[in-house]
């Protein structure tokens, strides 16, 4: 039992250090063969629908229109079409005041979830790109062609857009949030260029339409799922940090832990349907999904295993020590969460007791997918 433990203990711990210090340090031994983007020529650039499911947006919809109406791209070649899921407030309304013939409406009875929105949308457009953006993101006015250039290399299968966090006033203890969105960016940025599976974001992602399958029934992971499906195809996943999506947090951590409980049951849910990506044959792209998703998705359970394993071996100092800078961290995270909820921001408390928090958020979620996702309906943030 003592062995066991011990292998269970170093094991865990090894994969926590490995995805937060050791895996971004090993990008740099890969070599940088795609960091310079191609270009179109005038008159070449490809027809694209940029995709915007929608449940009861009023509140921001009229001005995601006009952005979407102000992007830069070739005339003609672009078009914008809104699926709305049963929305029950002035969401199609505002969408039909529009008077563009670039804008379509597509009005959608019940909950079919964001995911159904997005197939019947695809089936409603013959466009060659296919373009996802939620209805709260705001775009670079350049930010579509920023994206939309890369498809001029053939074995570019998708491309996603930097995600930058807006903080609302008020609302510091979601900070955190802005500043992990940051160091994703970079990331995201070494991986695509070295040609891993960097994976896109669902504020505003671009795929092949050839690429695209529908999504399976209560699926709600909607931004992981084409980067797997241009992997498995043999092309490239690109992230493109120069191509601006904004997007605002939410107003509070209790808001923040439901949307990782949600993503957390759509990243289980991913994982089981596509194991495929796991295979050694996918090289770099294998090595990066699991460094930087998979073991973060897991991340709470390693973090259970390594304290139970470790109560099992305190007759050796060294995991005494080890057991002893668990519990100094939980504390500190507890009390980072105690003078949060009395207005004050202790930097580093607080930075542990939100890492903790949203971890603990992810466990939620493996629960909620292993008790069975029964639909990909959601419920909307309010912005």
């Amino acid at each position: 039992m003592t062995t066991l433990a011990a292998v269970i203990f170093w094991i865990c711990a090894a994969a926590m250090v490995h995805t937060y210090v050791t895996y971004p340090l090993s990008l740099k031994l890969f070599r940088h063969r795609f960091s310079k983007p191609p270009a179109f020529a005038d008159g070449e650039w490809p027809a694209v629908a940029v995709l915007i499911p929608a449940y009861n947006e009023e509140a921001v919809m009229g001005n995601k229109i006009r952005n979407s109406l102000e992007l830069e791209y070739e005339a003609g070649k672009l078009e914008v079409l809104v699926g709305s899921d049963g929305s029950t407030d002035r969401t199609n309304e505002i969408v039909k005041s529009f008077d563009d013939p670039r804008i379509r409406l597509i009005e959608l009875g019940g909950r079919n979830g964001k995911t159904g929105v997005l197939n019947h949308l695809v089936k409603a457009t013959t466009a060659e790109i296919l373009v996802f953006t939620d209805a709260n993101v705001e775009i670079e006015s350049d930010a579509l062609r920023k994206l939309i250039r890369h498809f001029a290399d053939p074995l570019v299968g998708t491309a996603g857009a930097g995600k930058y966090i807006r903080v609302p006033q008020g609302a510091d203890e979601v900070k955190g949030e802005a500043i992990y969105a940051d160091i994703v960016n970079r990331l995201k940025k070494t991986e695509s260029d070295i040609g891993g599976m960097s994976g896109g974001l669902g504020s505003l992602m671009a795929m092949r339409r050839n690429l695209y399958q529908p999504y399976r029934p209560s699926s709600t992971n909607d931004d992981t799922v084409p980067s797997l499906l241009a992997t498995f195809a043999g092309k490239r996943n690109v992230y493109d940090p120069e191509a601006k999506a904004y997007e605002e947090s939410g107003h509070g951590l209790g808001e923040e832990f439901r949307r990782r409980i949600r993503i957390g049951a759509g990243n289980f849910q991913t994982l089981f349907r596509y194991p495929a990506i796991l295979l050694p044959k996918y090289g770099i792209a294998a090595y990066t999904f699991v460094s930087h998703k998979v073991i973060r998705w897991i991340f709470p359970v390693l973090l259970i295993l390594v304290l139970a394993a470790n109560l099992c071996l305190l007759n050796n100092p060294l995991y005494q020590l080890a057991l002893g800078g668990q519990l100094a961290f939980y504390l500190i995270a507890f009390i980072g969460g105690m003078a949060l909820s009395g207005g004050v921001r202790l930097p580093i408390a607080t930075g542990l007791f939100h890492f903790v928090a949203l971890n603990a958020g992810l466990l939620l979620g493996l629960f909620v997918y292993l008790k069975g996702i029964r639909s990909s309906a959601w419920d909307r943030t309010e912005r």
